[in-house]
């Protein structure tokens, strides 16, 4: 079905309108601290077949459910003193817990027919608005479609999603660029499943990570190989740019290129590359170069998680 999508501006009766359209159970396209999200309705299962639809996503990959407190997240998951720790120290924020479900409301659609979901409370004012107005938990994967660039703009839902949701609530660009961490704490062994938002040195400082396992079930998203995608094809770890390509320096941009060249960061900060990254890759898919090139990024702090979506970015399937 092909919709009228319209951009609403971030005000107190907008806020009311969206969190009545989620409790009537439509989709719509929200700012978190993290990426836009599509959000609906966490116990309706024909909301949730939406958004997959929506996104083109496969049914086998769950998705993230969000609270407005921390005590109705907990509530919803089988936990132990790694949720209190965790919750405590990081929400509202960009971290995602994968526990045992506990409410047998969630839409088994969302958790992908698993016995775990993903959860968590998200520090965005506005989300956090509507999670309150709503007074109902709701998931809200990335308003991309599957695989591609997540977007960091009402704009950039508009121009992934246009005509496919009704609704675009506009909260200017997200804080942190960068979708949140996964940790698994479903069993014995604490995982990280996704680098995000939240560091792997911050959550070591707190409780004992074991290294990342390869599980036979997807308990979360963005575990694919391949993800995070722009339409051209991109070539990481690189030195120097080849003929044809855009550069994206980390760093000064070399005075000696002169094709088409943006920086995530001049000053080599890692913060601001992870909030500059889905915008420069989505800028430089649209200029006429045959594919682009990406400065190394140091492996450590939210580095990794930029790496870890440079990497799927990159995936190309053995043929």
């Amino acid at each position: 079905m092909i919709y009228k999508t319209k951009t609403l501006e971030n005000n107190n009766q907008n806020i009311l309108l969206v969190a009545k359209k989620i409790k009537a159970g439509n989709v719509i396209a929200l700012p978190t601290e993290t990426v836009y999200g599509l959000a609906g309705r966490f116990d309706n299962d024909l909301t949730i077949k939406k958004i997959f639809s929506i996104k083109n996503r496969p049914l086998s990959n769950p998705l993230i459910i969000h609270y407005g407190s921390i005590e109705n997240a907990l509530e919803d998951i089988y936990m132990d003193s790694r949720a209190k720790i965790l919750a405590e120290k990081f929400w509202p924020g960009p971290l995602t817990i994968v526990a045992k479900a506990k409410n047998k409301l969630i839409s088994k659609i969302a958790t992908s027919g698993l016995d775990t979901v993903a959860i968590r409370v998200p520090s965005n004012k506005i989300a956090l608005a509507v999670l309150n107005q709503f007074n109902l938990p709701f998931a809200a994967p990335s308003a991309n479609r599957y695989g591609k660039i997540s977007p960091t703009s009402a704009k950039d839902v508009f121009d992934e999603l246009n005509g496919k949701v009704t609704t675009i609530l506009n909260g200017g660009t997200t804080k942190f660029g960068i979708e949140s961490t996964v940790i698994d704490i479903s069993n014995k062994k604490t995982k990280i499943l996704r680098h995000g938002g939240i560091s792997e040195e911050s959550i070591n400082q707190l409780i004992k990570i074991h290294n990342k396992e390869n599980n036979i079930l997807i308990r979360s998203p963005g575990l694919s190989n391949s993800h995070y995608k722009p339409d051209k094809p991109i070539r990481i770890n690189a030195i120097r740019p080849r003929e044809g390509e855009a550069w994206l320096a980390f760093g000064k941009k070399p005075s000696y290129f002169k094709g088409v060249s943006l920086t995530l960061s001049e000053k080599k900060c890692l913060d601001e590359s992870a909030k500059n990254l889905y915008k420069m890759l989505r800028l430089l898919d649209k200029k006429n170069v045959k594919s682009v090139a990406i400065q190394k990024i140091p492996e450590k702090g939210i580095g990794l998680a930029i790496n870890d979506r440079l990497r799927r970015a990159a995936f190309i399937k053995d043929k």
